[in-house]
């Protein structure tokens, strides 16, 4: 079977639950069979509203279906058929050919890319930058298939829609289309933007959402978990969320971009005295991690930190009110 047909396998196919479990997963917003595999059963009972035990079952004999139809052998595919997908990847212009270069192309569907930086490094410009490339077509670097979606978790509680007007007028977009096709969510803590990441599901098809961005991941968990005694709890949470979001980019083959605050070090004495927050349990879950510096005026560096694909880079942006575009030479 084509990898189409079993992308679109629906949660009829499952023999062994009955028909109200169906029904209950639809209304959740769950129609196939690789929607209820983003969730951990305990997750999915909760979504669903039904037994954790049910919910076992449903995960169970879908993965089970999937993989009789990939014909995958206990859920292992050989390496040759993984490089072939990577190989047809889809990239998102990111506004700098620069940036684009030492990305490898661009933003890579499929993953979710952290921008890091101090506060008016550009990070969130180079994200509206981002919203206004992917209503592009797909032949100039865009991710539009006919008409698209785009979805801001806006956690700063910054987003002013006319910021766009000069970035969409750069590219020849529509303002007033485009704005219709963009959903903005305004968590008002950290257990609220972590539902709302985990229920983007039920938004993602009908909408043909092909780019999320959480701008900033970490700025509620950071304020309301503040003492030493929290950090566990607010570390689970990030894991959660990021942990969420790379499943979902996955899945559907969306471009996920994230921003993240910085911390000062005084302790250290050579090097950048500043690093991204999260620790080792954002580092780990993202597949791009890129740093935002100032280099003068409106002159900004970007380096990748790490990379899953891609082997350490330097270049340099300019962030101007059209976006974020190549340096004057």
């Amino acid at each position: 079977m084509s990898k189409k047909s079993v992308e679109s396998l629906s949660i009829d196919a499952l023999k062994s639950v009955s028909s109200r479990t169906k029904e209950k997963l639809k209304l959740a917003g769950l129609f196939l069979l690789k929607d209820v595999l983003i969730f951990h059963p305990i997750r999915l009972a909760e979504i669903a509203g039904f037994s954790v035990e049910t919910a076992e079952k449903v995960v169970e004999e879908a993965i089970k279906i999937i993989e009789e139809h990939d014909r995958k052998i206990f859920g292992l595919e050989r390496a040759s058929k993984i490089l072939v997908e990577k190989k047809e990847r889809k990239f998102l212009h990111t506004g700098s050919k620069n940036l684009d270069e030492i990305l490898g192309g661009g933003y890579a569907a499929g993953e979710v890319t952290e921008l890091a930086g101090e506060y008016r490094t550009g990070k969130s410009q180079a994200c509206y930058t981002a919203m206004a490339t992917a209503f592009l077509p797909i032949e100039e670097g865009g991710l539009n298939d006919g008409k698209i979606g785009i979805v801001l978790i806006d956690s700063e509680n910054t987003f002013v829609p006319s910021r766009l007007e000069p970035i969409f007028k750069r590219f020849g977009i529509e303002p007033k289309e485009a704005l219709d096709m963009i959903f903005v969510g305004r968590p008002k803590n950290a257990y609220h933007q972590m539902r709302m990441i985990n229920e983007l599901v039920k938004v993602l098809k009908e909408n043909n959402i092909k780019l999320i961005i959480v701008d900033s991941l970490t700025k509620l968990p950071r304020a309301d978990f503040t003492g030493r005694g929290e950090l566990y709890e607010r570390q689970r949470l990030i894991l959660s969320m990021i942990e969420s979001l790379r499943r979902l980019v996955e899945t559907y083959d969306i471009v996920g971009l994230v921003t993240n605050q910085v911390v000062a070090m005084p302790d250290v004495f050579f090097g950048r005295p500043i690093k991204p927050i999260g620790g080792h349990v954002l580092a780990h879950n993202v597949d791009t991690r890129l740093f935002l510096s100032f280099v003068k005026e409106n002159i900004r560096s970007i380096e990748i930190l790490d990379s899953s694909r891609l082997p350490p880079a330097k270049t340099r942006i300019q962030i101007t009110e059209a976006g974020i575009t190549d340096p004057e030479k």
